[in-house]
């Protein structure tokens, strides 16, 4: 098979004091992530995983994405990670039936505006998998984030509103906002080859009552 000369691949691994998710506190305690992503011009391909170093939460997806311009883009994400704290090897992987399944397949559309208007715009819909309501039907919890970079005394810091767009969905019971906060970053110069990208992200969730000061490194 041929691949593309222009083709490359990135391995990006972090530690997170946190795994937070779209308001949620997927897991409460370090956390060990890496994303192994090959791109070709617009389109990418990749693998995430997430591990606890106390063993209480794992989580394995495949993505896809393409960019269609500087302006908009998609990405589909199977989501595979373990439900109500156990095993992610109780679950079996192959396991595609919609009423059983571990599998969560969710899309989001992402729009970015003008470098002289730079709102972003992500609208994310689960449209299969282990999203059920009560009647065992799916669920299709749709979250919206609205985000926006400002530079305050020299750091990059990036403003985030995440909404829950229904009611008794996964984000939330009811419309409204889930995720308010902002991510600042900063590269640490290790050597002239060789950098650390830290970020600390302040997280408040109204509907939950919650706020949370999470921290992370990647390398």
């Amino acid at each position: 098979m041929n691949v593309n000369a222009q083709g490359k691949v990135t391995v990006s691994p972090s530690v997170t004091t946190r795994h937070y998710w779209r308001g949620i506190m997927v897991s409460n305690t370090a956390n060990f992530e890496m994303d192994l992503a090959y791109t070709n011009n617009n389109f990418t391909f990749g693998a995430w995983g997430g591990y606890a170093f106390d063993n209480t939460y794992s989580e394995f997806d495949f993505h896809v994405g393409y960019k269609f311009n500087d302006h908009f883009n998609i990405a589909v994400w199977d989501l595979f990670a373990n439900r109500d704290r156990a095993s992610i090897d109780d679950y079996n992987y192959l396991d595609l039936d919609r009423a059983t399944t571990n599998h969560l397949i969710d899309a989001s559309f992402n729009f970015y505006f003008t470098e002289k208007f730079p709102l972003s715009l992500s609208v994310s819909t689960m449209l299969y998998g282990r999203d059920l309501d009560e009647n065992g039907d799916q669920n299709y919890s749709t979250y919206v984030e609205f985000g926006y970079p400002v530079t305050i005394g020299g750091e990059k810091i990036s403003l985030f509103a995440g909404l829950n767009a229904f009611e008794d969905q996964v984000y939330g019971e009811s419309f409204g906002f889930v995720n308010i906060g902002a991510t600042a970053t900063r590269e640490i110069k290790i050597t002239d080859s060789f950098s650390l990208n830290a970020w600390a992200k302040v997280a408040i969730n109204p509907q939950a009552e919650t706020a949370n000061l999470i921290l992370g490194i990647g390398f």
